[in-house]
């Protein structure tokens, strides 16, 4: 089973050919300098992801955390036969992000009045209209498109 906290791209992540360096170690050693401009570049577009997040989440990051957590269950799950995603209440997601669950709890209860959650009746939260997946993909598009540039 994959993980869907995994960012890596798992098992669809391009195979590295003996000639290419299989570590960012490696690659760094085999040019400093462009690994320092990818390194510049790539934090500077998710600098500029943040600070827009941020904003939208009213200054917390935490709540877009929580909020990530379903749109990547949305992901890993879109190619599921029923097409569902199950819901998770606070303490998963407490677990999950190492937010306190009272706090997680809080924030989980302020993202389903702004929409960006919904809760059924039995306490467990789902993903929301507010902000899909694919506004969510476009806010990162920058970080995906420097680091396709690289490969």
């Amino acid at each position: 089973m994959t993980d869907p906290h995994d960012l890596s791209g798992g098992a669809n992540r391009k195979a590295e050919t003996p000639s290419e360096p299989a570590s960012w170690n490696e690659r760094q050693a085999a040019d400093p300098a462009l690994a320092a401009r990818f390194l510049y570049r790539w934090a500077g577009q998710f600098s500029a992801a943040l600070v827009r997040i941020r904003g939208r989440f009213d200054g917390d990051l935490d709540q877009y955390l929580l909020y990530l957590v379903f749109v990547l269950q949305e992901i890993s799950s879109s190619g599921n036969v029923a097409g569902r995603t199950r819901g998770l209440n606070a303490l998963s997601l407490s677990e999950i992000t190492q937010i306190p669950r009272e706090t997680a709890r809080r924030k989980l209860l302020s993202l389903a009045r702004a929409g960006y959650l919904r809760r059924d009746e039995e306490g467990l939260y789902y993903l929301g209209d507010a902000y899909g997946v694919d506004e969510v993909l476009n806010e990162l598009k920058p970080l995906w498109d420097i680091v396709k540039q690289e490969r």
